[in-house]
């Protein structure tokens, strides 16, 4: 009767900390799906900061174009006036600026692309740490099902003599 008794109260105790581990286990599960809402997030305004930098670059591009345009024109009629002079040479100057701004732009895409990849890359790993968690927690699910059940049959044996 005592041997039963110590062994119904280590059950338990096994019990116990079955639970508190599967406990643990959700707890560090809904971290991890926190974190993984908080990154698919950010991935998002980063897509949408590149979406608008991308805008950003095709306007450029036509500011570029448009530039290059006057400058041609501007070329060929050089030789009519000093003020055709001075436009073009402004006309460079926002053209050089328009090219740097395009490039930051171009370089800034770039690095959002690495960042965003480097996020996917962290997702990625997350949903595998994610289904690991899931696999352990199923385990010791059952684990406990099986002791309750022991348990079970252990108080129905006791029941019965």
């Amino acid at each position: 009767m005592e041997k039963l008794r110590e062994k119904i109260g280590s059950l338990r105790a096994e019990i116990d900390a079955a639970v508190e581990r599967a406990e643990t286990a959700e707890h560090a599960l809904k971290q991890l799906e926190d974190q993984q809402t908080e990154r698919d997030q950010e991935v998002i305004s980063y897509q949408n900061r590149i979406k608008r930098l991308e805008e950003e670059a095709q306007v450029r591009e036509e500011q570029l174009d448009e530039a290059k345009q006057i400058q041609r024109a501007s070329e060929a009629s050089l030789n009519e006036s000093d003020v055709l002079v001075k436009k073009v040479s402004s006309m460079e100057e926002r053209l050089d600026e328009t090219e740097n701004q395009l490039r930051e732009a171009l370089e800034k895409i770039r690095a959002f692309d690495l960042e965003n990849e480097s996020l996917q890359r962290i997702i990625t790993q997350h949903e595998k740490n994610k289904e690991n968690l899931d696999q352990k927690h199923e385990e010791l699910n059952e684990k406990y099902l099986s002791t309750k059940n022991e348990l079970d049959e252990t108080i129905k044996m006791l029941e019965t003599i």
